[in-house]
């Protein structure tokens, strides 16, 4: 019997030091890492956020209202990072750099060596407010920059958020494509240069800015199919530099899998050859090739096999 007794004591003295363990534990856990990881709208980072800060909704990033406090995120492209990354050689050159904004940078380190991160006040109104700026390289480039009124927010909890930052890797030109509201078949010499927006795609011949470019694209509109030829004018005449262009031939033609419209023009010694078809669903499909009138002739056949290859999704 006495046996039995010591053995529930000993249970119950393990479920409580248990406890009191676990409870450690969390306390012990920095607070960012209780958080939930959030994206932030309009860029391709994620990151844990400091206790008390919600996604902004005026700009890129997280804010606490009570504290006065914000951390933003500002994207550019992957070439921006070498000009960024020397303004962060010195504290001076960040000082001047922020110097309408009156930020005084006091130091600038490297967290874990790589990511050039620093340190210092600014003074707005009649507020003295922290303030860190963190430098990462990925995709793209992204600067970090934390306006900081909580007195209790530390340099420490500042470096924490950086830490907890993940950048999505961009989409590959085929992911691109596949978003796009239509099909192409790019044909020699061309190649995809570029996917607009989800809405259209730009073909190039590499190395060769003289040829002609190519731009494939989606459009709203409340015309009704069986209008191509008064909407394929209409649009030739709003694109820039066409405005006065003279129509030199147009006419009917299968385009995007149905009745579509051509139109050619020129205008001094440039020529444009646009497709188009109206689509169900309050929208057009448009293909729009231009350049000069001699570079023009040598794609013609290129620019209708392509032209012949766009479907709609």
């Amino acid at each position: 019997m006495q046996t039995r007794k010591r053995t529930r004591i000993a249970s119950h003295l393990t479920a409580v030091i248990g406890a009191a363990a676990l409870a450690a534990l969390a306390l012990a856990m920095p607070a960012a890492a209780q958080q939930e990881r959030i994206a932030i709208r309009g860029t391709s980072v994620t990151l844990i956020p400091p206790p008390g800060f919600t996604p902004s909704r005026s700009a890129s990033g997280v804010e606490n209202t009570a504290t006065d406090s914000t951390i933003t995120i500002a994207e550019q492209s992957r070439e921006a990072y070498a000009g960024l990354a020397e303004r962060f050689s010195s504290a001076k050159s960040l000082t001047d750099g922020y110097a309408q904004q009156k930020v005084t940078i006091r130091g600038v380190r490297r967290i874990d060596g790589r990511i050039p991160f620093a340190f210092g006040r600014q003074v707005s109104g009649n507020k003295d407010l922290a303030k860190y700026l963190a430098l990462l390289e990925g995709d793209k480039t992204v600067l970090v920059t934390f306006t900081i009124g909580d007195r209790t927010f530390t340099e420490a909890d500042a470096e924490a958020v950086v830490r907890s930052i993940e950048l999505t890797p961009a989409p590959t030109l085929e992911e691109r494509l596949a978003e796009l509201p239509f099909t192409f078949r790019a044909v020699e010499p061309y190649a995809v240069a570029d996917v607009i927006q989800r809405q259209a795609a730009r073909l190039e011949v590499e190395g060769d800015a003289v040829q002609p470019a190519i731009v494939i694209g989606y459009g709203r509109s409340r015309a009704l199919m069986g209008e191509e030829a008064r909407v394929a004018v209409e649009l030739l005449r709003s694109t820039g530099g066409y405005q006065e262009a003279e129509i030199r031939a147009q006419e009917p033609v299968a385009f995007a899998g149905g009745d579509g419209y051509v139109v050619k023009a020129v205008v001094e010694s440039r020529t444009v050859v646009q497709y188009l078809r109206i689509v169900p669903g309050g929208g057009y499909l448009r293909l729009l090739a231009r350049g000069e009138t001699s570079a023009m002739q040598s794609v013609e056949a290129a620019i209708r096999e392509i032209a012949s290859s766009v479907e709609p999704r």
